[in-house]
């Protein structure tokens, strides 16, 4: 029997100025912060986050959390090297699975795939905008406030999840549009990609009502 309290992690990271280097920080804090709750990780970076391994890691390694911070398109997670990691040939492995994906387009035809196999699946299903410092963190908030939530609230339900999500970027928004982060073109251009990447966030596929360890 599966052990519920062991994640797997994928996450890439291609020479700058690629969008995977901000995006590899931020698998970081949920990685840490996973750990700092009691749960052990399983991690594939870099040139370790290809297919055979991740095949591999999901036929034997025993979790009930996948987690993917890349490249993505819209019927494949991507790997270092450029070639899927995870696509509707090998789905299947993510069966049982509770799926977080921080990556473009995935959600549009993988994660719709995925809603019968996975427990539940939450990702973009148009193109995610990463900016660089100083606007990255808020962007972190955003992308990491569902499922740092469910691990700091474990009644916390995927749909909460995507709403406090939803709610992250609303507040940043708000703040960069008419609030104090307000402060000319380039505050407004970012108050732009935040709402973008907002509506970008597909439904939950799978069950709804799912938790990190139901």
């Amino acid at each position: 029997m599966s052990n519920p309290k062991i994640a797997f992690l994928v996450r890439t990271r291609l020479s700058a100025p690629n969008p995977t280097q901000t995006s590899y920080a931020w698998a970081e804090a949920v990685e840490c912060h996973f750990k700092t709750n009691g749960w052990q990780v399983v991690e594939l970076a870099e040139d370790d986050a290809i297919r055979a391994n991740v095949e591999n890691t999901l036929e034997t390694g025993g979790s009930t959390v996948f987690l993917f911070y890349g490249h993505g398109s819209p019927d494949e997670m991507t790997g270092q090297d450029g070639t899927a990691l995870v696509d509707l040939a090998n789905v299947n492995l993510l069966k049982n699975q509770r799926v977080y994906v921080v990556a473009c387009c995935t959600a549009k035809v993988l994660g719709k795939a995925s809603g019968k196999i996975a427990r539940f699946y939450l990702g973009y299903k148009d193109e995610v905008f990463v900016w660089s410092h100083p606007y990255a963190k808020y962007l972190e908030k955003c992308v990491n406030r569902g499922i740092l939530a469910m691990l700091d609230t474990p009644n916390c339900t995927i749909e909460e999840a995507r709403q406090y999500i939803i709610d992250e970027y609303n507040l940043w928004i708000d703040y960069f549009a008419i609030g104090i982060g307000a402060s000319g073109l380039h505050s407004a251009l970012f108050a732009n990609a935040l709402r973008s990447n907002r509506d970008s966030l597909a439904q939950v596929f799978g069950d709804k009502t799912a938790t990190l360890t139901d």
